[in-house]
């Protein structure tokens, strides 16, 4: 093989020697170009693409310590006035205009929602918990024929319940 390639190599001009040599080492460029180059490329992409999630999730984890440990020392109490005018209001202002609300108790209020979307209710309650201190009694949610819930939930002031 050696020596049919020098048989060959031997009979070119010297300006198809350099032309061939041109085109190896452009080859040899392209090769390494796409065997190292842009792998290690996309690998550094992807390697820093997971440290900016990572970064993101840490700065919620630390939000929320710090909303936990700001909780435990100043614990939040229900706003004053009537539950069911304080969880009217805030469903109104989340924007669950269609929300029925009734009285259970003197300290509790069913609410019923025909549609709503799972997140949407779920940081709702989240917030009713968090911030107004309100706890969930009672609840009943059942898949509707969209991508929506519909709800039937039971809140109390404080931790009753």
């Amino acid at each position: 093989m050696s020596e049919r390639f020098q048989r060959w190599w031997s009979t070119r001009t010297q300006r198809e020697r350099w032309l061939f040599l041109g085109a190896a080492g452009l080859f040899a460029i392209v090769l390494a170009w796409l065997a190292i180059v842009r792998p290690l490329g996309m690998a550094l992409d992807s390697v820093k693409a997971r440290h900016d999630m990572a970064v993101i999730a840490l700065g919620r984890v630390d939000n929320r310590l710090d909303q936990i440990e700001a909780a435990r020392t100043n614990p939040v109490t229900a706003p004053e006035g009537r539950i069911v005018d304080i969880v009217l209001a805030e469903a109104v202002r989340t924007g669950f205009n269609t929300a029925e609300t009734e009285p259970v108790g003197t300290d509790g209020v069913r609410v019923i929602i025909g549609a709503v979307r799972p997140q949407t209710f779920f940081a709702w309650v989240a917030g009713l918990e968090g911030r107004m201190g309100l706890s969930v009694d009672a609840l009943t949610v059942r898949p509707n024929s969209d991508e929506t819930l519909s709800v039937d939930v039971t809140f109390r002031r404080g931790g009753q319940g």
